[in-house]
């Protein structure tokens, strides 16, 4: 059998039990609490499906459960030398690439799962952009079915005001996590596919603006709004791209001079010229999205509707390393995007994702990119406009924006 049909150990319940030992911080850093109830008598074999809000909810579900747990991880976490090594050796996650339909990850989860073991999905792959849980793609209940196991659904809350992905530091708020709901297999049986996903998407979706609006649970920080020009990039006001900046709590235009400020809830507060600002992130996301559907691109096949300086382009060698090929510009026209001199025609692009704060990856037919951008980039837009204009080309209906 190669290397990459080789199947992975199930997660050792000693280690998981030591980590859980050290993973309080959380508890403490966070204002983090799982609420054990939900979770009692849970055992392995079992497939635990989550929503996805902070980059350590893969500790905070961890910690609900008395047995080690194989998540699926991006194969981009396993090229950090030393620190992926030991990952591997401690928790044992299942690489999986986000470019392709990853037969190698399927295999593994099936090889975890035959030995008792248990397997941990976030199944948007995605952790939320605006606070809203992003997309589930079509196929999760047909593999949950086929995995036949039971499914154990947990809801993450409050993550997203309290880590944002786009912000450095985090705000002082509350955290918790539950059972939601637990599929049996005799349930199982008696669902189909299609039955089964409908149930996973409604258990997962997560609005945390709509939670709070009820909780009122206060995130306290000086720099709510820092950095939030990492994931929006459109001016309601002034109608304009790429103009927008942050500073402590406020977030303003550039341009028209629009501003705003997050408050203790993480709800907008209009402060400048701020008339047609929505009351919060998301809200401001669905606004952002509508432009990008509407706008006309056709001025822009030669010259870009927007760009980005002092970008890295590297080449991805799966598992072990990026391979650096330059650094320059940035540029979205209507029928490609321009990195470092490089064109990546939307026609050819199979698939977008971003990794971190603000790490563009390209997937085409020659293999997987990372774009890095500077601290305030926004790599957000390029997936989103990509997509959008990969979506007029290929005349697809799906609606896929990357989120």
């Amino acid at each position: 059998m190669s290397k990459k049909r080789e199947g992975i150990k199930k997660a050792s319940t000693f280690i998981f039990g030591i980590l859980r030992i050290l993973i309080p911080i959380i508890y403490i850093k966070y204002r983090f609490r799982f609420d054990y109830k939900t979770g009692k008598g849970i055992k392995r074999p079992c497939l635990i499906l989550s929503n996805h809000q902070t980059s350590f909810d893969q500790f905070a579900v961890g910690v609900g459960f008395k047995f080690g747990i194989n998540y699926i991880a991006s194969d981009s976490i396993f090229r950090h030398g030393f620190i992926s090594w030991l990952m591997i050796i401690l928790s044992r996650p299942i690489p999986f690439s986000k470019g392709s339909a990853d037969a190698s990850a399927i295999f593994k989860m099936f090889s975890v799962i035959k030995q008792g073991g248990s397997v941990g999905m976030f199944v948007s792959g995605n952790r939320s952009f605006f606070g809203e849980e992003c997309t589930i793609k079509p196929g999760v209940g047909k593999l949950a079915k086929k995995i036949g196991v039971p499914i154990v659904l947990v809801q993450m809350r409050g993550g997203y005001n309290t880590k944002p992905r786009w912000k450095s530091k985090p705000n002082k708020g509350k955290m918790s996590a539950s059972v939601t709901r637990v599929i049996s297999e005799e349930e199982l049986k008696t669902l189909s596919a299609d039955q089964l996903e409908n149930i996973i998407k409604d258990e997962l979706y997560f609005n945390e603006f709509e939670w709070n609006a009820k909780e009122k649970i206060v995130f306290r920080g000086k720099q709510k709004a820092e950095f939030l020009e990492r994931v929006l990039f459109y001016c309601p006001e002034c109608k304009s791209f790429n103009c927008l900046g942050s500073k402590g709590n406020e977030f303003f235009c550039l341009l028209c001079k629009m501003r705003v400020q997050i408050n203790e809830t993480g709800f907008f507060e209009k402060i400048n010229n701020a008339a047609n600002c929505p009351d919060t992130i998301l809200e401001w996301s669905r606004i952002q999205l509508e432009h990008v559907k509407s706008f006309n691109y056709k001025e822009y096949r030669d010259k870009p509707l927007f760009g980005d300086r002092d970008v890295r382009l590297s080449y991805v060698i799966r598992s072990k390393k990026d391979e650096p090929i330059g650094k320059g510009e940035m540029e979205l026209y209507e029928d490609k995007i321009r990195i470092c001199g490089k064109d990546f025609e939307v026609i050819k692009i199979k698939d977008m994702s971003i990794q971190s704060y603000n790490r563009l990856i390209i997937y085409n037919d020659e293999g997987e990119f990372t774009v890095d951008m500077s601290a305030r980039g926004n790599a957000v837009k390029y997936m989103i406009c990509g997509y959008h204009l990969r979506n007029i080309v290929l005349n697809l209906q799906n609606n896929h924006y990357g989120y």
